[in-house]
């Protein structure tokens, strides 16, 4: 009944189902979301219609020789396709995933390596070992990482991920960041979650060592007002830490903020950030004191309601101010 129609979403909640649908599925010329669940064996032998961009797999689990190849297929597209595994288990075979891929699919590995995946965004939801390893060396474009598990388990691979452009992080983070930033990253997002001065303070250093144009997005990103390592060596470190970061040269890094705290801008104070952008008018008020502090800021955000005067003191070295959405008093 379905075959050759305008069906644009499609949810099969079985494996059977996805078996029964794999003949029609590339007669949907206009599907563009595809939901599977299910436990899948083997290599996937769906053929994906070209209008496809989003494909979550939803609840079950696949052997990592069947994800590689619907990676594969999804790079065939030649567009920007999101892949979503939310609550999705890839099969391990042994302990060592890296050899069960060279043992059981290196033809297949060697395939996903020659792909160009830069048009691909992969979510995450719970990841595994087995799971990134099959990302490593890979092509991939765009990572959302929705848990703070996700982001320890991909530390190791994330600095070969060669084409990695835009990275989403959810998730509470302590101590020092300890991530290795792919040299093509131009954009990163702190989504929802918490985070350490420590691990924030280290994350900047680390953008600006990548020695391009980098956006840095905070949106429902809380900064903890108080480290639990209050201790006199502590605050050593964090001294040390942020005498590195003053000295860094952040005039190619962009800074949003959505939510702000006093402790969030301090942070910013005497910094050499380029680009500003304030998504509320609280976020203003809280960084009309540190403002004047960024000797290299040339670029000035602004959304809000505005009344009264403005009493914003600019920096010498601003160059534009851009009154985005909102309005203001004359």
């Amino acid at each position: 009944m379905f075959r050759d129609t305008s069906i644009v979403i499609l949810d099969l909640r079985t494996a059977d189902c996805v078996s029964l649908t794999s003949d029609i599925l590339p007669t949907l010329i206009i599907l563009e979301k595809l939901f599977v669940r299910g436990t899948f064996m083997g290599r996937c032998d769906l053929q994906m219609p070209s209008s496809l961009n989003c494909i979550s797999l939803e609840t079950g689990e696949c052997t990592s020789e069947r994800l590689c190849s619907l990676l594969i297929k999804l790079s065939a597209l030649g567009h920007l396709v999101e892949c979503k595994l939310w609550n999705f288990v890839v099969q391990s075979r042994g302990e060592d995933s890296r050899a069960d891929l060279d043992k059981h699919g290196s033809h297949i590995r060697s395939k996903l390596l020659a792909c160009d995946m830069s048009n691909i965004e992969i979510l995450i939801d719970s990841g595994s070992n087995e799971l990134f390893e099959i990302f490593r060396d890979t092509s991939i474009g765009i990572l959302d990482l929705r848990s703070a598990d996700c982001v320890s388990l991909t530390s190791d691979i994330l600095p070969t991920l060669i084409k990695l452009e835009k990275l989403y992080l959810c998730g509470t983070f302590m101590g020092r960041c300890d991530l290795q930033m792919p040299s093509l990253l131009n954009f990163i997002s702190l989504e929802r979650g918490e985070c350490s001065s420590k691990w924030l303070c280290s994350l900047l250093i680390k953008l600006s060592a990548l020695g391009h144009l980098v956006k840095c997005e905070l949106w429902n990103f809380v900064l903890q007002s108080h480290e639990e390592d209050s201790d006199a060596d502590s605050n050593i470190h964090e001294c040390d830490l942020r005498s590195k970061l003053l000295a860094c040269n952040m005039s190619n890094i962009e800074i949003l903020v959505k939510d702000g705290s006093n402790e969030l801008f301090e942070i910013f104070r005497d910094t050499s950030i380029g680009i500003l952008d304030l998504r509320t008018a609280d976020c203003v008020s809280l960084t009309s004191d540190i403002l004047p502090k960024l000797i290299k800021l040339e670029k000035l955000y602004l959304w809000g309601y505005f009344m009264g005067r403005c009493d914003l003191q600019m920096p010498s070295s601003l160059n534009c101010i851009s009154l985005q959405t909102g309005e203001c008093s004359s």
